[in-house]
């Protein structure tokens, strides 16, 4: 399986997380990642600003995600 990655990251105060999306063929879909995360990624107080920032620069990690959870269904 192939995902695609739009460059589409953004911060959703409602559910307080990350959301990217991922597309696979003609299906889009959305994978959020929670504060918490980040609150062992980040040596300061994960605010919104420093999720989005660090997703950007942690991106291929988190990409990495959606595939091994198929990899791991499989």
């Amino acid at each position: 399986m192939f995902f695609t990655f739009p460059e589409d990251a953004r911060w959703n105060a409602d559910r307080q997380a990350v959301e990217f999306g991922v597309e696979i063929g003609e299906y889009e879909g959305v994978v959020r990642v929670p504060r918490r995360v980040f609150r062992r990624l980040l040596p300061a107080r994960p605010t919104p600003e420093r999720c989005v920032e660090a997703y950007r620069l942690l991106r291929t990690r988190f990409e990495a995600s959606p595939n091994a959870s198929c990899a791991d269904a499989s």
